[in-house]
């Protein structure tokens, strides 16, 4: 009977001492999380705060950026410490070494923050699309990104080796189309920075290795993914979009792209300007590709990241036709009498 009251005993002593370890741990996790007791030395995260989120949301976003491991403690934390709900939107950068407070400072919608304003450059935007973008937000003035965009050195290495002459925008091409976000009292410079930075990012050193292997420049490839975006309705059309033109590069009979889109913006100057008119095919411009033998001297807009795949890896087809119907339906073809067919039937849908 002794016996068992003492292994009794010890079971008992065993757990509450375990209990306590446990607890201890816990209470020490939970304090290092909150003061950030750990030293760390990682690089900073980027993390975006959407408009309108609330304290369950950045704790959300907090987490998955591993700023914090415990995100309902730091919305218990927020809470006792008075926090209002009202948080600065956009994009910030933010080291994981940060404490809690700081973390929370880091977003207050306080007096004297910079405001920061979202933008969206679609797919197959142009200089132009973007600098009207801009400037319709208050950031900037048309003379001075054109100047920033032409002349201005970044410093990135992708952008060493442009040739510029024929050129309408230096970087037409390099202004990665997407979401961000940007203090409204940005320079022109500080916004061009931001989407060269991305497109740096973005185009990865992958992409780049296989843009070597087939022959192509990064510049080449922008050129070739510009087209391809603004001949394409859909994505799926775009590999085999970039097989005929892929074709037509490496063939000495046929080596006019013949693409409509470079004579919009050669007409346009940089503009987007619809459907070209049969007179405009003859236009005298290097971008003009139903005159100049393979690639126009640039990029003729921003093409997102299914057109560059599609310009590094084309489909493998005997293409060098295709026409997009009044369905905006792409109708590829291997000879110019079945392309004629094409265009027949297209026109007697």
């Amino acid at each position: 009977m002794k016996k068992n009251k003492a292994k009794g005993a010890v079971i008992f002593i065993f757990c509450v001492v375990l209990i306590s370890v446990i607890a201890s741990y816990a209470i020490w996790a939970v304090t290092v999380d909150v003061f950030a007791f750990n030293d760390k030395k990682e690089a900073p995260v980027n993390v975006t705060i959407p408009e309108g989120a609330e304290l369950s949301d950045v704790a959300k976003i907090y987490k998955e950026a591993g700023l914090i491991k415990f995100p309902v403690i730091y919305e218990l934390y927020s809470k006792l410490r008075g926090d209002d709900g009202k948080y600065l939107c956009g994009e910030f950068s933010l080291s994981p070494s940060l404490c809690y407070d700081e973390l929370r400072g880091a977003i207050k919608n306080k007096s004297g923050t910079r405001a920061q304003i979202k933008l969206t450059f679609p797919e197959g935007s142009t200089v132009e699309n973007i600098i009207d973008i801009f400037t319709s937000a208050g950031i900037g003035t048309r003379e001075k990104f054109i100047s920033v965009i032409n002349e201005f050195d970044f410093g990135f290495d992708f952008l060493r080796n442009i040739k510029t002459e024929g050129r309408i925008y230096r970087l037409e091409g390099y202004l990665f189309p997407d979401t961000y976000y940007f203090y409204s009292d940005s320079t022109e410079t500080e916004a061009i920075y931001k989407m060269l930075e991305n497109f740096d990012r973005r185009f990865t050193s992958d992409m780049r290795k296989r843009a070597e292997e087939n022959g192509f420049s990064v510049d080449e490839v922008l050129t070739l993914a510009s087209i391809i975006e603004k001949e394409a309705y859909y994505k799926a059309d775009m590999p085999y979009i970039s097989s005929v033109f892929r074709n037509r590069l490496s063939s000495r009979s046929m080596p006019r792209l013949e693409s409509d889109a470079t004579v919009v913006y050669a007409v346009g100057g940089g503009k987007n300007t619809g459907s070209p008119i049969k007179e405009e095919l003859g236009t005298d411009s290097p971008y003009n590709t139903y005159k100049v033998k393979g690639l126009p001297p640039g990029a003729i807009c921003s093409p997102g990241l299914d057109a560059i795949e599609a310009a590094i890896s084309p489909a493998q087809t005997d293409y060098y036709y295709f026409i997009c119907t009044k369905k905006k339906t792409a109708v590829f073809s291997k000879t110019y009498a079945q392309h004629m067919k094409a265009i027949a039937a297209d026109k007697n849908s």
